[in-house]
């Protein structure tokens, strides 16, 4: 249990907090509170699922144990880490969650609550009519074509797929 002192307590509370959401959710499901398909009257939900520290490393920090500059983040216990962004950010973040993926490459994401833009009423509307050989006729005359790129994906997947299976 050395490796609790490595971490900072905020992403271990939060871990705990969401381990706590997975059991209140499950026992929740099994005593019909929570919405659901249930199967001959018993809930098909399962337990929540052991997840080992290794498995998937993130770590959520919440409040103000952060610091955003503008080329580089700070976090408790681990230090200054140069960020690059990928788009400014509209708020200040309510929380960052640090990801790790199996490259070992490291993500910042950011909750960031946003205010929400309003278009003007109009009195103009449109009935569309979606069909098999257009994807979509608007009431005005406009056809709108189906988009193709997924059989052509598919085809480069199977491709690609024999070709490692055979190395």
């Amino acid at each position: 249990m050395l490796w609790l002192k490595e971490v900072a307590s905020t992403p271990l509370q939060q871990s705990l907090k969401d381990l706590d959401r997975a059991y209140k959710n499950f026992f929740n499901s099994c005593t019909c509170k929570r919405k659901g398909v249930r199967a001959n009257g018993r809930s098909p939900v399962q337990p929540p699922k052991f997840k080992s520290r290794k498995s998937r490393q993130t770590a959520r920090f919440v409040g103000a144990n952060y610091q955003i500059n503008p080329d580089n983040i700070y976090l408790p216990k681990v230090g200054k880490i140069k960020i690059v962004w990928s788009r400014p950010l509209a708020n200040q973040p309510t929380s960052v969650t640090i990801i790790r993926d199996s490259a070992n490459r490291y993500f910042a994401s950011f909750v960031v609550e946003t205010n929400p833009q309003f278009l003007p009423k109009t009195d103009n509307s449109i009935g569309i009519d979606l069909g098999i050989s257009t994807f979509a006729t608007l009431s005005n005359g406009e056809k709108i074509l189906a988009p193709k790129p997924l059989k052509r994906n598919l085809k480069k997947l199977a491709k690609f797929s024999k070709k490692v299976f055979q190395n």
